[in-house]
């Protein structure tokens, strides 16, 4: 063996050395120099190390509660195989497994010589393995830490506290639980903290792992404070072995090697560690979510068990925590018999996540207050009977980091993009996933995948999603994501200008054309316009043009729809609107082309069907003399000659009007008036009055009169009436009646005569 005591220069300027090298500063052989300064031992105490020296390392990375405070940032490894696989991530399998020489147990030795100050050795020690827990009966040998006094032995103290701590002895008499101090045995051990676990976290932050992914080993336990009493001359052994010299390292961390006045059960060790005010439970009371001991509930934060001011006095206090659940599920839990309470395998840290076992029960923690010299002191202690349990452990709830949120394959929501949702992230890790899509905010049926493609239902709407995440025996937690920009519609890459087909002619159907769009519609719609007014009542394809649309340009508008598109209306070309077409007809005019003659029109041979309406329009030349629906004309003076012809405008519902035109008469004649003999009245004698009367046809008719004696023309005597003188007794007198009237030839005719009689 080799032994060195350890200077307290030689620790100082070691330590500073070790502390200022970043990550493992083990070597392939661990002096016991270094192992002295990383323990921190003592004036007055020396450590030997015996066994394989591979077993052996000091360390400085911060893992499991090492280095511990008020130490100088270095602890010892003592391992079952390489001491340099505890932080070895690239040992084989991810599974330290080496047969040191020997039977595989390596120690430590520390010997008290007569300087050193103090009665009691402590030292703080957490054990790690990569044997499987929890799975083995006591009794089955598994790697086991064992420290004892050379002179005793007998006596064990290498001990895990099992379900309460060792000094933790004041319970009522009818409690028939008592603290059993467990062997530090792997099978014996029922409180193991496992590698990087989703519900062991620090206290103050439940993002970080209580034990983060920096060894392969499997599992360690929490940090124990091993006493043994001692006086000068002890030597008081540490040693890890390794079962039947079998495969699965095991591994002891060691740190703050020093001495006390006196151990926490003797008679003499000082008391009045307690906690400055009674510590809650923080956190929702579910299953997997995590609850913390917060030691002073007057602050906003959680502090650490390990804090300057952990709550408790005096300072420098360390604490052990055992959570506990209730026999039953009742809630009537307020019960201060720890005999009824049930200590929770691995429950030993400041923060505990219940599980399924928990569900339905009540919890409670007991906090223990450890400080060098004094004894241990438990708070609620059991014999106060006065424990404050939290409420029933009901199922759990999610804790939401971060929304959820949506993916898209543009920075624009489009109709027939496919959008994926992001889950977000919860805490705990949720089993599954649920989603369901919202436009604006109504849920969209049938939309509950992760992916949503946006249809034409959702144009014009943001869109959103919903995660609800599930756990068993967790309360399903949904959150909503922001909403996206509304969702536009596409765009046609194709809309030709439509055609109208058909003849354009009044009740023959005409036809919109929409033309090839790309890509193809759903559907069209339709309007007409007549005039570029809009027809209404008139929203198909086709339309069949009324009468009143004639002589009227007629266009269709065409709009075409597609879910996911932008309508777009293209207007067609205009069509003139004409009637069905006459496809035959002739007149012919009868009758003597003579002023004041009658002419008549035949109008015949009409097809394909005869008007139902005919207008005749007599003209001389390009003169409208008649127009009407009378097939008879008279000829009018005017006519006279000059030929006359007549039109005929036929007209019939659908058809457009036709007009046909008769040939010409021969120059019209003049016209023959109609005349008789004048006939004279009155008294034939001097003095008298005589009279002429003529009632010629056509009328009106023009007269111009002479009146003669004899043969002679009787001078001023032109009008129709003529006074007898005197000088014409016995004289015959008779008149000329001259009629004119216009196109009509000059007719002239005598009366007969009458004669004068003498008196």
């Amino acid at each position: 063996m080799r032994k060195f005591i350890s200077p307290v220069i030689a620790g100082t300027l070691l330590g500073g050395l070790l502390a200022a090298t970043a990550g493992t500063v083990a070597h392939a052989e661990t002096t016991d120099a270094a192992l002295s300064t990383a323990l921190d031992l003592p004036a007055g105490v020396a450590v030997t190390q015996a066994g394989d020296a591979r077993a052996f390392g000091v360390e400085a990375r911060v893992f499991n509660d090492f280095p511990r405070r008020f130490g100088n940032g270095q602890y010892a490894v003592m391992s079952t195989g390489k001491a340099s696989d505890l932080y070895n991530m690239g040992v084989a399998g991810l599974q330290p497994s080496t047969n040191l020489d020997g039977d595989d147990r390596v120690s430590m030795t520390f010997s008290v010589d007569s300087t050193a100050s103090g009665s009691c050795l402590l030292m703080d020690v957490a054990m790690g393995t990569e044997e499987r827990v929890h799975t083995y009966s006591i009794g089955t040998p598994s790697d086991t830490m064992s420290l004892k006094l050379s002179d005793d032995e007998n006596m064990e103290y290498a001990l895990n506290a099992g379900p309460h701590y060792t000094g933790q002895t004041a319970e009522a008499p009818r409690d028939v639980v008592t603290p059993t101090p467990a062997m530090m045995t792997v099978n014996a051990i029922q409180y193991w903290h496992g590698i990087d676990q989703e519900f062991e976290r620090q206290p103050d932050d439940h993002a970080a792992p209580l034990l983060p992914a920096v060894t392969p080993f499997d599992h360690f336990t929490s940090v124990e404070t091993f006493e043994v009493p001692v006086s000068a001359g002890s030597d008081v052994t540490l040693s890890i072995t390794d079962a039947n010299n079998a495969s699965l390292d095991s591994v002891a961390l060691v740190d703050r090697v020093r001495l006390a006045d006196n151990c926490s059960s003797d008679q003499s060790a000082e008391t009045g560690l307690f906690p400055q005010n009674p510590a809650v439970v923080a956190g929702h009371r579910g299953v997997q979510n995590i609850l913390t001991v917060d030691l002073v509930p007057g602050t906003p934060q959680i502090e650490r068990f390990d804090a300057s001011n952990n709550g408790w006095f005096p300072s420098g206090v360390d604490l052990r925590f055992r959570w506990y659940r209730y026999k039953s599920t009742s809630t009537l839990c307020n019960d201060g018999a720890l005999a009824n309470w049930e200590a929770i395998n691995d429950a030993d840290r400041q923060s505990f996540a219940p599980t399924i076992n928990e569900k339905g029960r009540c919890l409670m923690v007991l906090v223990t207050g450890k400080k060098d010299g004094y004894r241990l002191e438990t708070f609620p202690s059991p014999a106060d009977r006065d424990f404050t349990p939290t409420l029933n452990i009901q199922d759990g709830v999610f804790t939401n980091l971060a929304v959820p949120t949506i993916s898209a394959p543009r920075t624009d929501i489009r109709v027939n993009d496919t959008l994926t949702a992001t889950n977000g992230s919860f805490t705990p890790r949720p089993d599954s996933y649920s989603y369901q899509w919202y436009a604006d905010k109504l849920p969209i049926s049938g939309e509950s995948g992760q992916t949503f493609k946006v249809t034409a239902a959702q144009a014009g709407e943001p869109i959103s999603v919903r995660v609800t995440a599930r756990r068993l025996n967790f309360d399903d937690m949904w959150i909503q994501s922001s909403q996206t920009v509304p969702v536009t519609n596409l765009d046609f890459t194709s809309t030709p200008v439509p055609t109208v087909s058909g003849t354009g002619v009044q009740g023959k159907q005409l036809t919109a054309v929409p033309g090839t769009w790309t890509p193809v519609t759903e559907k069209f719609e339709y309007e007409w316009y007549a005039d570029n007014v809009r027809i209404p009542s008139q929203v198909r394809a086709t339309l069949t043009p009324t009468t009143a649309m004639i002589g009227q340009e007629v266009h269709a508008v065409v709009k075409g729809i597609r879910s996911g598109y932008n309508p777009v209306s293209r207007p067609s070309s205009k069509i003139m609107i004409t009637g069905a077409s006459f496809t035959s007809g002739r007149v012919v005019v009868s009758g003597t082309a003579q002023v004041g003659q009658r002419l008549v029109a035949t109008a015949d041979g009409w097809a394909p069907a005869a008007p139902s309406k005919r207008t005749f329009v007599w003209k001389v030349g390009a003169r409208v003399l008649q127009k009407g629906a009378s097939t008879n004309f008279t000829v009018p003076a005017i006519a006279v000659g000059k030929p006359v012809h007549v039109q005929v405008i036929g007209e019939r519902s659908g058809y457009a009007p036709i007009t046909i035109t008769s040939g010409s008469t021969r120059a019209v004649a003049a016209g023959t008036i109609r005349s008789t003999t004048p006939r004279i009245s009155g008294t034939a004698r001097p003095g008298k009055r005589l009279m002429v009367s003529a009632r010629w046809t056509p009328t009106p008719i023009s007269y111009r009169y002479q009146w003669y004696v004899g043969s002679k023309k009787i001078s001023r005597a032109t009008k129709s009436t003529y006074k007898v003188p005197k000088k014409y007794r016995s004289k015959k007198i008779r008149v000329r009646v001259t009629a004119t009237k216009s196109g009509y030839r000059t007719v002239a005719r005598y009366s007969s005569y009458k004669k004068i009689s003498k008196k």
